[in-house]
């Protein structure tokens, strides 16, 4: 079922389903996607969680709004939604700016049952500034044609200059509102935290220090695979999932 929300003056879409009665799973989707990032998973997650798909502001359905666009700001947003449909417990699964705010989430909220996160970065020295400082709406229609056409027909607002800019920011801020850095100490869930082995935005030494801040993660490199995990190796990756998921 999708629904919406307004939340400073953004409407926010999302979509539930999967088992009633089942655990919850907040999916949060990468920049310039939408909750059709997790289209190759989504049946056999529904199956055993009850699902809830959140397009971010300005992305997939969701408008823009006048809030500044962060991860703080992604994590306030999607707390509102949980706290708007009730749930007094929720896993995350998020990819890429999804997991960068699945962990500001649940090192804020105790109502975390897991962290799963796919290319995500946690630490603001390791975002590849020299590849966003100048990061024009060409570049991302040159290397991101598919998801620009998504987001250009599905959302009820485009504005690709804009958003590029809001992205440009998001990806290279420093301040408080940005990448959680540190504070993921204080995450007491479950984390398994994924990357492709050919990723260029999330590096091997990046994924293998979150370790150094939180021993119990636990780190998967998955072969044959880029920063698209999910769509590259959907069952490699459901295939860690159900193990990390059951434990």
């Amino acid at each position: 079922m999708t629904s919406s929300l307004h939340y400073q003056n953004a409407e926010l879409v999302y979509r539930t389903g999967g088992q009633e009665g089942a655990p919850t799973i907040v999916l949060l989707h990468g920049g310039l996607g939408s909750m059709e990032d997790f289209a190759p998973l989504l049946p056999r997650l529904q199956q055993q969680f009850r699902t809830v798909e959140i397009d971010t502001r300005g992305h997939g359905l969701s408008t823009r709004g006048d809030a500044p666009l962060t991860y703080a700001q992604i994590a306030d947003d999607v707390r509102h939604i949980v706290d708007a449909i009730g749930l007094a417990a929720f896993h995350l699964f998020g990819f890429s700016d999804g997991g960068t705010a699945a962990y500001r989430i649940a090192a804020e909220d105790g109502r975390v049952q897991s962290v799963l996160t796919v290319g995500a970065q946690w630490h603001s020295r390791d975002t590849p500034r020299d590849m966003f400082e100048n990061l024009t709406v060409a570049d991302m229609r040159e290397h991101m044609p598919t998801q620009i056409a998504a987001y250009e027909k599905r959302n009820p607002k485009p504005d690709l200059p804009s958003l590029v800019a809001d992205l440009r920011r998001l990806w290279m801020d420093d301040t408080a509102a940005g990448f959680p850095d540190e504070s993921v100490a204080g995450i007491g869930a479950p984390v398994l935290a994924v990357r492709g082995e050919a990723d260029f935005l999330l590096s091997l030494d990046a994924l293998s220090a979150l370790q150094k801040v939180l021993p119990d993660a636990h780190l998967m490199n998955v072969p044959f695979a880029s920063h698209e995990v999910i769509r590259e190796q959907p069952d490699m990756l459901w295939a860690a999932m159900k193990v990390f998921h059951a434990g």
